[in-house]
């Protein structure tokens, strides 16, 4: 296990890429460091279910994000999702760690974070992409289910179980699937939860306005 810390300067990629989640209006979880560990910490004890839930979400989507700029710096990371049952509140451990070879698919989606804002014109996701943003859910563990009889493609994410742990693995390929859109030049927007358009890039504030 390697003792020493992260530089300053990896650490301000780590959390700042953790911190650009898309939509959420706040951040629940709680990052601490220590050496080459990133704990995350997420209190849900007393909270409603679906807020639990949500907050659990928005915790996998950080820990995706940092895992992308982890690889950006050549690092590698594991991950352990609720480690220690008699401490609930650390919801993840991520060890970070130096490799000669680093994801290159996690590196291609860093760059899809750094390009979140550009504007993209509207493209509905081919076979290809089709499959891509599949197979990106299926590596976080979670399954991409497209609805039919929409204008513009919409998928629903979700895992094929329901325990503490599986909303973390949703949040975690909810943002795989919308960063593979984006380095696929496919725009995406996350409608609700766990609902994502693809296809035209909108801005979900004013449409709820005019739905309420």
């Amino acid at each position: 296990m390697l003792t020493d810390q992260l530089s300053s300067e990896a650490l301000g990629v780590l959390l700042h890429a953790a911190g650009v989640t898309g939509p959420h209006r706040s951040r629940p979880w709680r990052l601490e460091v220590d050496g080459h560990l990133v704990d995350a910490y997420l209190d849900a004890d007393g909270m409603p279910a679906p807020i639990a839930r949500a907050d659990r979400i928005a915790t996998g989507a950080a820990l995706f994000n940092l895992r992308c700029a982890a690889a950006s710096l050549s690092f590698e990371t594991w991950l352990s999702l609720y480690p220690y049952p008699e401490n609930p509140g650390l919801a993840a451990r991520v060890v970070v760690e130096p490799t000669g070879l680093p994801d290159q698919e996690l590196r291609k989606l860093y760059r899809a974070i750094l390009s979140r804002h550009l504007v993209r014109p509207p493209r509905c996701p081919d076979v290809n992409a089709r499959f891509a943003l599949e197979r990106a859910a299926e590596l976080e563990g979670a399954h991409l289910h497209w609805l039919p009889g929409t204008t513009r493609p919409v998928a629903l994410v979700g895992t094929d179980l329901d325990e503490p742990a599986d909303p973390l693995r949703t949040g975690m390929a909810l943002q795989r699937v919308l960063l593979t859109a984006l380095a696929n030049d496919v725009p995406a927007t996350r409608l609700q939860q766990t609902l994502i358009q693809f296809g035209e890039a909108f801005d979900v504030d004013e449409h709820r306005s005019k739905a309420s």
